[in-house]
């Protein structure tokens, strides 16, 4: 099985290598070629990587070689030892008196607390007597703001936000998960898709994602779908199922 991930990882790699024009200084590969490059050789890195677990695993698993037995030494004839030499006299040391002990300081005496200073009496208030009758004011409250208008879009922007019909079904189930973080949900080929049909750069791509991460609700989500729709003509036929798709997307973040 591993074989055949990178079997697959490596014809992969030689298109995508072959397609980059890396002689020509003016047609260098972009940043997300580059990107794409890197996430296969990556990937292809991971398979050799658990192939090289698995073969150490077997390897610990081994029984041990059997141990050779080692011949036992003779043991060598013990030499006569010398006797021992006649013990030195220790040179003796003058006596040093004994030093008095010296007297101990007197303790100083604990400090004292410092005495609390009671706060200074508060100024007496005065009492207001007169009365003083409420007074109405006649001018009419001011009218609420109105809410912003909505965004102006033609039927074919209107029949992207369409929602399917609901189907019970486990593939559609898993589909229809939440999602937490919009600039966490995308895979490599999916930045490099939407980058490329639905925005002008990637750099445009993860601001769109940033700000549409905090919109709160899909309401508040959909007038910038639309804005971007209409700026970047997703309503077109070769762009029209990647954008539901990103859609989709955004609507799972509000789920």
């Amino acid at each position: 099985m591993a074989q055949t991930k990178a079997d697959k990882l490596l014809n992969r790699i030689t298109a995508l290598h072959r397609s980059l024009q890396l002689d020509d200084e003016d047609d260098a590969p972009s940043a997300l070629e580059r990107d794409l490059m890197l996430g296969y050789l990556r990937d292809l890195y991971t398979i050799y990587l658990e192939v090289g677990t698995e073969n150490k695993q077997e390897v610990r698993n081994a029984p041990p070689p059997p141990k050779r037995e080692t011949p036992i030494p003779m043991p060598e004839p013990q030499k006569p030892t010398p006797p021992p030499p006649p013990p030195t006299p220790e040179p003796r040391q003058p006596e040093i008196p004994a030093t008095r002990p010296e007297p101990a300081a007197p303790a100083a005496p604990p400090e004292l607390p410092d005495a609390p200073v009671p706060p200074p009496p508060a100024p007496a208030m005065a009492e207001h007597t007169a009365k003083i009758d409420p007074t109405y004011d006649d001018r009419p409250a001011p009218n609420p703001p109105k809410p912003a208008p909505s965004t102006n879009s033609g039927p074919d922007v209107e029949a992207l936000f369409h929602e399917p019909d609901n189907d019970n079904g486990l593939g559609n189930r898993l589909g229809r998960q939440r999602v937490a973080d919009l600039t966490r949900a995308l895979s490599i080929n999916n930045r490099v898709l939407f980058a490329k049909k639905l925005f002008n750069n990637n750099d445009e791509l993860n601001d769109a994602l940033k700000s549409l991460n905090l919109k709160g609700s899909m309401a508040n989500a959909k007038p910038m779908l639309v804005d971007l729709a209409q700026q970047h003509r997703w309503s077109a036929e070769e762009r029209e199922e990647t954008a539901r798709e990103f859609i989709d997307l955004v609507r799972r973040r509000y789920a």
